[in-house]
């Protein structure tokens, strides 16, 4: 009878080690399951958070095709504009009946709103960011290219949306309303979006109001002129005043810059008095 209660107590306690030891591999084993399930949740929230960082601030200022026709545009001559032909009447801005002054921060504002699939759009811009350089200094002007499938397709251009405008005389805003697909892009709205529909009805673009009391509707350029042509093309026909090109941007950018010198009561003067402002300005008086 001992012998038997001997040998019941050692299998029982073979059991009991047993147990025991499937216990303790049971625990290791949901250990190193947890720590997997933990280090997959930490990549996945690494990867998440990875992925929703910043990206890279777009450029200041246009790349590609574009930069160095952007470069050339923003710093043209008074020498050269000087040799403009004189602008037409159709490119002198018209006045508002009932316009009441527009200014932001006590300075004379221009007021752009277009959008960046609009082929007149694209070509209107190019004689605005001439002069409006030479009141002050554009950053964030990307660009683009007028619609694939509208007038004049695939006019090359430059954009507005993030683009900001440094000035000691002058203010500007610039509402691109639509992508160069068609799609919502910057919300007119509020008081311009009243100016707009009290002085526009009709909705065209490039509208562009000159301190609240003139404004331009459509392109004052020969939209013709710009058919076919590339940046360098452009940029190259702005350089020369006899081109078909820069008989009407040069004029054209002496026309703005003349309404524009007529809100900031003629400052800069060295812009100001310049011959081919002073020849647009004529003008003006009609």
């Amino acid at each position: 009878m001992a012998k038997s209660t001997r040998a019941e107590t050692a299998a029982r306690a073979a059991q009991l080690r047993a147990e025991a030891a499937r216990k303790d591999r049971q625990r290791k084993q949901v250990i190193a399951a947890s720590v997997a399930v933990v280090v997959v949740v930490i990549a996945v929230v690494l990867g998440v958070v990875i992925s929703n960082q910043p990206k890279d601030a777009p450029a200041a200022s246009a790349g590609g095709k574009g930069a160095a026709a952007l470069a050339t545009l923003e710093k043209l001559p008074a020498s050269l504009l000087d040799k403009a032909p004189a602008p037409s009447p159709a490119q002198a801005p018209a006045k508002l009946q009932g316009g009441t002054a527009l200014t932001q921060d006590g300075k004379p504002k221009v007021l752009y709103i277009g959008a960046e699939y609009c082929p007149f759009c694209a070509m209107e811009r190019w004689a605005l960011i001439g002069a409006l350089s030479r009141f002050g200094t554009f950053t964030g002007i990307t660009e683009t290219t007028s619609s694939s499938t509208d007038v004049h397709p695939d006019t090359p251009t430059f954009s507005f949306k993030d683009a900001t405008f440094t000035s000691d005389v002058l203010a500007f805003q610039a509402i691109e309303t639509q992508d160069r697909d068609g799609k919502p892009l910057q919300t007119l709205d509020g008081a311009n979006l009243a100016l707009f529909q009290k002085f526009n009805p009709g909705g065209g673009i490039p509208w562009i109001t000159y301190g609240g009391t003139t404004a331009t509707s459509g392109a004052t350029v020969d939209t013709n002129a710009f058919e076919g042509k590339t940046y360098d093309q452009i940029i190259a026909g702005i350089q020369d005043p006899t081109s078909d090109i820069g008989k009407t941007v040069t004029p054209a950018i002496n026309m703005i810059t003349a309404q524009i010198c007529d809100q900031t009561k003629g400052q800069p003067a060295n812009v100001c008095t310049s011959q081919g402002v002073q020849s647009a300005s004529v003008l003006l008086k009609r």
